[in-house]
């Protein structure tokens, strides 16, 4: 009975290690105007280098690309990277409104002041790691379109895929060469790739390697509102752990998240020995320790983006979370 377990478990670690092999989109964030986005999720132990890989997309059930979107920069293990569209001209109009950053500015009608406000969940710029370049083109000269790639301008009837260079592609958002009109609907008819944040489900371990006979969106992603920028920076999936035995080594949970009111549920696998919360400007607002427990409720001041920092005799880990 040992040894068949002990296969057992071999064959299951052996068949993770496989799944959890290569780069995969993680979040896609199709909003308004031009708050476009694409998460990539890096499901293996090693820090990746992207300027090995692009992103394409096939525009409008087109099977010829548009200009591929190098990447730059480094990936952490179990860790993410987000590519915006680059629209950040300080004049803000037609193609070259900015994705959101948050701040809103209006006129107090009684006062007759400005005044600014800021909203974290409405801030896509602070979570972008790449801009990619948001000059419009729509000429035919192969040397422009090169130099202004066109690739995150999908609306939601675009096929995109993550590619290496020179090589194969590694995922897929969509069916190549299928225009499915606004946008691909689940089983219900219902259109998701339209005004929508997609995430990718903790269960898938790799990426869509070939074009699908059909694409339904709701088999491998979860569906969010229009504008949801709030998961993106992070990613939950079954590829995190060295093995199968580990899984639940870094099992830290903070609920709800966005939080109200400041109150905050934290969970962990291990009897929590220190927690520190830092604020978006690196303020400490927060320390406690020695909690002889593994959860516990807190409360703190402030709103917007905040780190928590949890230690146990196992390891240090910071999470983010938003307060409203």
């Amino acid at each position: 009975m040992k040894a068949l377990y002990t296969l057992t478990l071999f064959l299951l670690v052996n068949f993770l290690n496989a799944q959890c092999s290569d780069l995969f989109f993680s979040e896609y964030v199709e909003g308004w105007s031009n708050n476009k986005a694409l998460e990539i999720y890096n499901p293996t132990p090693n820090q990746i280098d992207l300027s090995a890989y692009s992103i394409s997309r096939y525009t409008n059930g087109a099977t010829t690309a548009s200009t591929p979107q190098q990447l730059d920069g480094l990936i952490e293990p179990y860790s993410t990277f987000v590519i915006g569209l680059d629209k950040r001209d300080p004049n803000g109009s037609g193609f070259d409104a900015p994705v959101w950053d948050g701040f809103y500015t209006y006129t107090d009608s009684i006062t007759n002041e400005e005044v600014t406000i800021y909203d974290a969940d409405d801030d896509l710029q602070s979570m972008i790691d790449f801009w990619a370049n948001g000059t419009y083109y729509s000429g035919t000269d192969p040397d422009s379109a090169a130099t202004y790639p066109m690739t995150m301008f999908f609306n939601g009837n675009d096929a995109i895929t993550l590619e290496l260079i020179g090589g194969n592609v590694i995922d897929l958002i969509g069916k190549v060469g299928e225009d499915p009109g606004a946008g691909w609907t689940s089983g219900d008819g219902e259109i998701w790739t339209k005004d929508h944040t997609l995430v990718r489900k903790s269960v898938v371990t790799s990426g869509v390697t070939s074009n699908p006979m059909t694409f339904d969106p709701s088999t491998e992603w979860e569906l969010f509102d229009a504008n949801t920028f709030t998961s993106l920076g992070s990613h939950s999936c079954e590829c995190n752990s060295s093995s199968i035995l580990e899984t639940k080594l870094t099992a830290f949970s903070i609920y709800p998240n966005p939080s109200q009111n400041g109150y905050l549920n934290i969970s962990n696998n291990e009897i929590i020995q220190h927690i520190k919360i830092y604020n978006n400007l690196g303020k400490q607002v927060y320390s406690g320790s020695n909690f002889d427990k593994s959860s516990l409720a807190i409360k703190i001041p402030g709103y917007g983006i905040h780190f928590v920092q949890l230690s146990d005799s196992q390891k240090t880990i910071t999470k983010k979370v938003v307060l409203n």
